[in-house]
């Protein structure tokens, strides 16, 4: 209840703080911040295009504005406006686009790192796949040589055991030959042989 109070009397005593809203000098021109609301009073500042004072009230053709320092004083209505002058607005958007501009630069040298980085990335790649390569081919010879030593290899020893069952056979046949040589002298020689 009593933050509500104290609100509330903020909000009376001192509108300024509370709805404090921003006035520029319009045109191009200077307007004098007097010490009281009408022409008869000094004149404690002048105000140029473009700056900025905050709004406390407005009396009559004056409205009562603080200044950036904090002190108070009087502007002719005719010579402020609510809208920012065009050359703060361009000034504000020359700011912004600068920071965008620096944003972008640091984007594209981040982006421009990276794209660096990528290709020393792919060369290594590249010289890796090449190695792969290279070795592949190397085990695809080799894998041929073995494949032909082995075809050698099983050729040899199909022809090994040809060979023996060749000498066999001929053995076999050379020792019927001799066997049946042997027989028909006995025969003729009256031997029996078992038979």
């Amino acid at each position: 209840m009593r933050s509500v109070i104290a609100l509330l009397s903020v909000m009376v005593f001192f509108p300024g703080v509370v709805f404090a809203k921003s006035l520029y000098v319009s045109g191009y021109r200077e307007v004098g911040v007097r010490t009281s609301p009408d022409s008869e009073g000094t004149i404690m500042v002048t105000l140029k295009t473009g700056d900025e004072v905050t709004l406390v009230s407005g009396t009559g053709e004056y409205y009562l504005v603080s200044l950036p320092g904090g002190s108070r004083g009087y502007v002719p209505k005719s010579g402020m406006t609510d809208q920012e002058p065009a050359e703060v607005r361009l000034q504000k958007l020359d700011q912004k686009t600068q920071q965008q501009i620096k944003e972008l630069q640091a984007k594209t040298e981040e982006q421009e790192r990276q794209l660096a980085a990528l290709r020393q990335d792919r060369g290594q790649l590249d010289t890796a796949r090449k190695q792969a390569e290279t070795k592949a081919s190397e085990q695809a010879k080799r894998a041929v040589e073995l494949e032909a030593q082995q075809d050698a290899i099983v050729r040899d020893f199909y022809i090994q055991w040809f060979l023996a069952g060749a000498g066999v056979l001929g053995a076999g046949f050379l020792l019927g030959w001799i066997w049946r040589g042997i027989a028909q002298r006995s025969r003729r020689a009256g031997l029996s042989f078992g038979r």
